[in-house]
């Protein structure tokens, strides 16, 4: 299956002046962001992640290179009118009421009188916010109440390119569980979705490719699942001492062994396979201890190539 890159960065330096030093922020990043993949950024403090994402918004230009979305120029037009962004810290006017916050960005997003009352609805309730909170002062919401309602801004117009800066930002379980619920119905529907996150497990459940990034450089992209791929790599963890048994035991059943660890087995599976890994290991006495999808280990990357800065 063909890939077709929406967002082509080349070369891209950016670095920060004051009057006593100068900050460099990145140094010479090459990225490209697939049509409809959950394209995750992660790495350190201070490693230039946000910075990579203004450009990439056309909020802030390069001090070199190029960045070109669909063809155009990052702050195109055309492109800020299918993007949706969500910042790590909105900012807004704390008395107003969420509603009016929420009106006055649907009207800022284009759209007509008679769109935005059924929108308001719509956004509020994919959201989950409850309508009584609506009525209440920004000023009184928690931090994880003022990120969903910056997320529901940010899907204003149902946005082809979606930009997430730590969208999961103090929320609780349930909203971590929502915003990925958005990320995976967003990127269901066709679009493209970029995600700024420290949130690593959640990061790993969403995101089909990552950038690790560290002292402004692009050090590694990792290839967390490819759609084009009719197999996913599994690993399964099975009892002490039944290793042995256990690969023997999948290799008869015929399914596909990729490799094997100290206390894994990787496997490589048709989701019609995944469903009979259970059933052919318990049925030879063997015990199943877990079965998950063999991401790379993003927190591996950490201590490979970043360090905070």
């Amino acid at each position: 299956m063909m890939t077709m890159t929406l967002i082509a960065a080349r070369g891209v330096e950016k670095t920060y002046r004051s009057w006593r030093r100068r900050i460099p922020a990145l140094a010479g990043v090459d990225l490209d962001v697939h049509q409809g993949e959950v394209f995750g950024l992660i790495g350190p403090n201070g490693a230039g992640k946000t910075t990579l994402l203004t450009c990439l918004l056309g909020l802030q230009r390069p001090d070199r290179g190029t960045i070109a979305v669909a063809g155009r120029a990052a702050d195109d037009l055309a492109v800020r009118a299918r993007t949706g962004y969500l910042p790590e810290r909105l900012g807004f006017d704390r008395e107003l009421t969420g509603q009016d916050f929420l009106r006055q960005h649907a009207r800022l997003a284009g759209l007509g009188e008679r769109e935005v009352a059924p929108s308001l609805r719509q956004a509020r309730e994919r959201v989950q916010i409850a309508e009584e909170a609506l009525r209440r002062p920004l000023r009184t919401y928690s931090r994880g109440l003022l990120q969903r309602i910056g997320l529901a801004q940010a899907l204003f117009r149902a946005p082809d390119l979606l930009f997430l800066d730590e969208p999961a930002s103090g929320m609780d379980p349930i909203g971590v569980a929502l915003v990925r619920e958005v990320i995976l119905e967003e990127r269901a529907r066709g679009s493209t979705v970029v995600l700024n996150s420290h949130q690593l497990p959640e990061v790993e459940r969403v995101c089909d490719r990552v950038a690790f990034i560290a002292r402004g450089h692009v050090e590694r992209v990792e290839v967390l699942r490819d759609p084009s791929r009719a197999t996913e790599t599994w690993e399964a963890r099975v009892g002490t001492g039944q290793q042995d048994a256990a690969l023997a035991t999948l290799r008869g059943a015929g399914l596909a062994v990729a490799g094997q660890g100290e206390d894994r087995i990787r496997l490589e599976l048709t989701p019609a396979e995944l469903a009979r890994v259970a059933p052919v290991l318990v049925g030879a006495g063997l015990a199943l201890l877990g079965l998950a999808p063999a991401t790379a280990r993003l927190e591996g990357l950490f201590g490979n190539g970043g360090r905070d800065g």
